[in-house]
């Protein structure tokens, strides 16, 4: 990170492609900036300004917390690139914000904070603070860090703010939150079918369908698992990978359906209980099935690279939707295209309004379970990471083909139909 100048006022300068500010209307003399900032150019002497913050973040044991850190985090190690684009920035107060304009736009800004209590982060403690552990890292490779560095995050600044305005900008902007897309379905009602057909099963309240509520699990997961079993858009010959960590897509196609004569949502959300047990099943199943297939499981690094996957910290997982629990941390990356292979065990039927499995999947998963986890295997093995298993169109194909396979020498599917799904 940038050095800063070790007198007091506390100042420090940066290279910046462009800055622009305009007066606040109402304050004497303040005014209002935006910029975008290397993450490597932010200096850690700014954990210092942090008392006009409001929510400063949660650490455990030297630790951060939290779920907004932890996506905070795993945007910076995974996609940087999007960190300016997915990301609010952090809102600054300080004393003088001083642009030296160069050739382009480009140019060098400084900033003066004289007074802690006066200056300092108002908002964004969280990204500041993950920014921070992410380049701080001692278990990350040069790589990894490399990758980190790529990252710019968008600074807000506020200049000759009274003292009497501070409390009140730290408190609207720390309140402010839009509202997303799911919060809103939610109020439309769309997801009361699934709400419906969830009562009373294991896993009930563990789905949460809009932002604050109790669940562990959004709403957009469940989404994307249902979609892993659309016959009716997605065949043999397209799989729906393109829908993983894709949020927005699953989101938007979600939201196609519904104003469909056709919704193939409406087939789907009866076999949703069964569908998680089945999620969960995969999770129960996979570490004990590439053991057996001489695979050091525990020893792979899924999600957080510092992490393995049979580590201390993992042990007594509950699973979601069955009561089983897991010592295992096994990856979204290969229970989705693993779970998208039963979408070849659907006689899909939209005349009856829903579809039925060719073979009971309690009977089908310790059929295929050895042949599903031997192609996430192999995949990861090629020198895909185990998160991103799931972003090939390979993966999904050959599990579903492992499936198919299955039930063509079953008897279940003749060969005319396997060349049709």
């Amino acid at each position: 990170m940038a050095s800063a100048q070790a007198t007091s006022p506390f100042v420090f300068t940066f290279d910046t492609e462009e800055y622009r500010s305009i007066p606040i209307p109402g304050i004497k003399n303040a005014k209002q900036g935006m910029c975008f900032i290397k993450v490597t150019d932010l200096p850690q002497e700014l954990d210092r300004f942090m008392e006009v913050n409001p929510r400063v973040p949660k650490r455990s044991k030297d630790t951060l917390t939290g779920p907004v850190v932890a996506g905070i985090l795993k945007t910076l190690r995974e996609s940087p690139e999007d960190m300016a684009l997915k990301n609010q920035g952090i809102y600054l107060l300080v004393d003088r914000a001083e642009f030296v304009k160069g050739t382009g736009g480009r140019g060098r800004l400084t900033l003066t904070f004289a007074n802690p209590s006066l200056h300092g982060i108002v908002n964004g403690g969280h990204t500041f603070a993950a920014i921070c552990e992410a380049l701080s890292d001692e278990d990350a490779t040069s790589d990894e860090l490399d990758q980190v560095s790529k990252a710019y995050v968008r600074l807000h600044l506020m200049e000759g703010v009274p003292q009497d305005k501070v409390s009140d900008i730290a408190e609207g902007l720390n309140k402010s939150k839009p509202v997303d897309n799911p919060s809103l379905m939610n109020l439309q009602g769309l997801f009361d079918d699934i709400k419906h057909v969830m009562k009373d099963h294991h896993g009930e309240n563990v789905i949460s369908y809009h932002q604050g509520d109790s669940g562990s699990i959004y709403v957009t997961d469940i989404l994307t698992y249902m979609e892993m079993f659309n016959a009716q858009d997605f065949k043999r010959s397209k799989h729906p990978f393109t829908l993983y960590r894709n949020k927005a897509s699953t989101l938007k196609l979600f939201e196609a359906h519904t104003t469909q004569p056709n919704n193939p949502f409406k087939l789907i959300v009866p076999k949703l209980p069964e569908i998680l047990e089945l999620s969960d099943r995969i999770r129960l199943l996979t570490p004990k099935k590439a053991v057996e297939l001489n695979f050091e499981f525990g020893r792979m690094k899924p999600g957080n690279k510092k992490e393995r996957a049979g580590s201390k910290n993992n042990r007594g997982i509950k699973l979601a939707f069955i009561p089983d629990t897991v010592n295992y941390r096994v990856p979204n990356g290969w229970v989705l295209p693993m779970l998208a292979a039963f979408r070849a065990n659907v006689n899909w039927r939209p005349s009856t309004k829903g579809f039925e499995w060719h073979v009971p999947i309690e009977k089908l998963l310790p059929m295929v379970i050895g042949d599903l986890v031997s192609v996430c295997i192999s995949q990861h093995k090629s020198g895909l990471p185990p998160e991103e298993v799931a972003s090939r169109e390979a993966s999904f194909a050959q599990c579903y083909d492992k499936v198919l396979l299955r039930l063509a020498l079953m008897g279940k599917v003749g060969t005319s139909e396997v060349d049709a799904k």
